[in-house]
């Protein structure tokens, strides 16, 4: 029989799937401190994922009923014609605070598709988990026997004294992660004439770049293979539109390579007129990472950086869906911009000199106060998680362009600069 509670969901194919939920329900019946049953998804089931994190862990199985004067569990499943997994993974990384360590499979009943079940298996440590909803009447929440409970005063005192205790300062962690994937991923210019074989040739190492990655806050481990390289490849080309378009026709403009290790694949590109290099890598860690040389008409584009974090926001909220992680992350940003001006237009317009989305974007004027004396270089990060990085990338984006901005001098008004790329957005979609 398939352990639910050790079992690899990725690898069991949805008819597996279902008769390890329906011999689980028959098996353990009643409920307990490691596991329980919801017939739906509601703010019960925040309660629940937060008390299974503060507690022991255990798995949460939704579509499957059992009252107390019931005999035995009763799979029902949820009637649905549309997947439930990223609803509830929204619900958790909005509604958590941090968002728990946790695994998700669904299915549905074997010849009725719109019979569906889910199962959320979340793993405990030393963190305080919160729940944040208005509408919940308790922030913390532990699990007692078989039942979620709130926590009380002295339950409480002990959480946070064994976070204190145990907890590391994850965001400088993380961070060093993020350096370290960005210390490889240098990028070079004036590479030799055979750019046909430029990953070979001899190049000089770019005095400018934007270097921008995603790390997760937990150490999730993915097997990296020919599917995984190519999938990754995909959502390059269906994102980056200007690269995508450089590739094609009888003369292309750029050429493109892999490159890859044990624990890391690596893509490459190379437009031969404008001497532009880019690489995007993900690694075995579910780190995602993109550098870019920016230096264009010996300018560098405050409008093409903004697009840079963007589409990484993009590609990493899907990357990780394929993973089946719906956690925290860092959003890390390396930018070195030396003596380049900024590209503007003649109205003082803000301008794309790249645009890797496509589309001729800019920024208002009135959106960012340019300094006379620009420093020259600026570093900067965020938190993420998987929700926010599909609904919230505005903010997300002004936040961290804002210290990026200020650590050059320069000086972001984020109300008409969040405004001017919810326009973009909209227009860009």
């Amino acid at each position: 029989m398939i352990d639910l509670f050790s079992s690899d969901f990725i690898g069991l194919n949805n008819d597996q799937r279902y008769s390890a939920i329906v011999d689980f329900a028959r098996v353990q019946p009643l409920e307990s401190n490691r596991h329980d049953f919801k017939l739906i998804w509601n703010n019960d089931g925040l309660k629940d994922v937060a008390a299974f994190a503060n507690t022991f862990g255990g798995i949460l199985v939704i579509g499957v009923e059992k009252n107390q004067s019931d005999p035995e569990a009763k799979v029902s499943g949820v009637e649905s014609n549309s997947e439930l997994t990223t609803g509830i993974a929204s619900a958790i990384a909005t509604n958590i605070s941090p968002t728990p360590s946790y695994d998700i499979m669904e299915c549905h009943k074997t010849g009725e598709t719109n019979r569906r079940f889910c199962v959320i298996r979340v793993r405990s440590d030393s963190t305080l988990y919160i729940v944040t909803k208005k509408a919940i009447s308790s922030p913390v929440w532990i699990r007692n026997a078989d039942q979620t409970v709130a926590a009380d005063a002295a339950q409480l005192r002990r959480m946070i004294d064994r976070e204190k205790q145990f907890t590391p300062n994850v965001s400088e962690v993380m961070w060093n992660r993020a350096h370290a994937l960005f210390e490889e991923m240098i990028i070079g210019c004036n590479y030799a004439a055979d750019t046909a074989h430029w990953t070979a040739g001899s190049w000089n190492r770019s005095e400018t770049y934007f270097k921008v990655a995603i790390i997760p806050t937990e150490r999730t481990f993915v097997m990296l293979d020919g599917r995984s390289e190519h999938r990754f490849n995909t959502l390059i080309h269906q994102n980056y539109r200007r690269i995508r378009s450089t590739l094609g026709g009888s003369s292309p403009v750029s050429v493109d390579a892999q490159n890859r290790s044990a624990d890391f694949f690596e893509y490459r590109w190379y437009h031969k007129n404008l001497d532009l290099e880019s690489r995007w890598r993900i690694s075995q860690a579910s780190e995602v990472a993109h550098s870019i040389q920016i230096k264009q008409d010996e300018k560098w584009s405050l409008v093409d950086v903004v697009f840079y974090i963007v589409l990484l926001l993009r590609i990493t909220a899907e990357w990780w869906e394929s993973l089946n992680y719906f956690g925290d992350g860092l959003l890390c940003a390396d930018l070195k911009v030396d003596d380049l001006p900024l590209a503007r237009g003649s109205s003082g317009q803000f301008l794309t000199l790249f645009d890797p989305a496509g589309g001729g974007f800019g920024i208002r004027q009135q959106s960012i106060n340019v300094h006379a004396q620009q420093r020259r270089e600026a570093q900067a990060y965020d938190k993420v998680n998987f929700s926010s990085m599909r609904e919230n990338v505005p903010q997300i984006v002004t936040s961290l362009m804002n210290v990026l901005v200020r650590s050059l001098g320069h000086n972001l008004f984020c109300t008409e600069f969040e405004d001017d790329l919810r326009a973009i957005l909209a227009g860009s979609s």
